[in-house]
């Protein structure tokens, strides 16, 4: 025997405004991501705009600089949508000494045998073209970095490092000496987050 039937149910209050559509926070900052300082000069606080849907969102702002310490600074900025959905946005500040450098970089680095080229863009600034000691040519990266106080090394974030698209910032680094130093790459792909010792 086959038995077969309707069930009809009407909608109860619990079940009301159940699905809906959220704006979801959309942020921008004013100013740059990455500000770079020398030690004594003024740091300007510019902030973030977001909204939602049209409507203007308040911004909260984590961190802060002191410009008279050289290191690298983050500053984060969130906003939260109406039904609680958060957005975030941070910008990088890299306090540089003040004082001419006594350590140039610039020369050949191997880590487990594999070449980082480092060439001087400015006196503490520098770019290399295997910022991991990689041994995948698709795979180097190639980062701008700073010698921030000749003890402090730091690559602010940089997209499309790698012929394979990969996007990478490093951790301060240190520098033992000319010819010796170590930093840690936080990359989109690939890569780990182990130790990288450069020794010329």
């Amino acid at each position: 025997m086959v038995v077969s039937g309707l069930l009809l149910t009407s909608c109860s209050e619990s079940t009301d405004n159940v699905s809906k559509v959220t704006a979801y926070a959309n942020m921008s900052l004013n100013g740059d991501a990455l500000v770079v300082l020398t030690q004594g000069e003024t740091y300007t606080e510019q902030g973030a705009k977001a909204e939602a849907g049209g409507k203007v969102l308040e911004v909260k702002i984590d961190g802060t600089v002191d410009t008279s310490k050289p290191t690298m600074y983050k500053i984060n900025y969130s906003a939260t949508n109406s039904d609680g959905f958060p957005a975030y946005l941070t910008r990088t500040v890299v306090v540089l000494s003040n004082k001419p450098s006594t350590i140039d970089l610039t020369g050949t680095f191997l880590r487990n045998g594999n070449p980082n080229t480092v060439t001087k863009i400015s006196d503490r600034k520098y770019k290399c073209d295997n910022a991991t000691g990689y041994n995948v040519a698709k795979d180097f990266i190639t980062l701008e970095f700073y010698n921030i106080d000749d003890k402090q090394i730091y690559a602010p974030f940089q997209e499309n490092t790698s012929t394979s698209g990969i996007s990478a910032e490093s951790n301060i680094g240190t520098i033992t000496d000319k010819n010796n130093w170590k930093w840690v790459i936080y990359a989109s792909a690939v890569f780990g987050t182990a130790e990288r010792i450069f020794k010329r």
